[in-house]
């Protein structure tokens, strides 16, 4: 096993980061988004989170769901914490509204599927 706490756990991590990530933007425009330093800081460092514990995840889990695009999720993460001083907040708003909603009901239904 990769993960020392099993991908279960980790999964629960990225669905309750991603569910973090949701709440902190319901109701926000890109302009709220852009304008919000706190906000960005959240939705940041859950995206980070995220990414971290994908990393986590087994090489086996993985490639048994190649449709989740773990490689770009682990470089977004690595982005967001090694090059902070270029993030471009126009396209972490376009990934949360674009992409974070199926991406956590797709997570929910795997960690529900995943026993360890």
């Amino acid at each position: 096993m990769k993960g020392r706490l099993g991908n279960a756990v980790y999964l629960q991590h990225i669905e309750d980061a991603a569910a973090k990530i949701l709440r902190f933007m319901d109701g926000k425009t890109e302009r709220d988004f852009l304008a919000d330093e706190l906000l960005q800081d959240g939705v940041v460092r859950n995206l980070e989170i995220i990414g971290e514990a994908a990393g986590k995840l087994t090489t086996e889990l993985k490639a048994k769901h190649p449709d989740i695009a773990w490689t770009k999720i682990g470089g977004m993460r690595n982005r967001l914490a090694h090059e902070y001083f270029q993030t471009n907040f126009t396209l972490i708003y376009d990934t949360v509204r674009g992409f974070l909603p199926e991406f956590r009901a797709r997570i929910a239904s795997l960690r529900k599927a995943t026993r360890d």
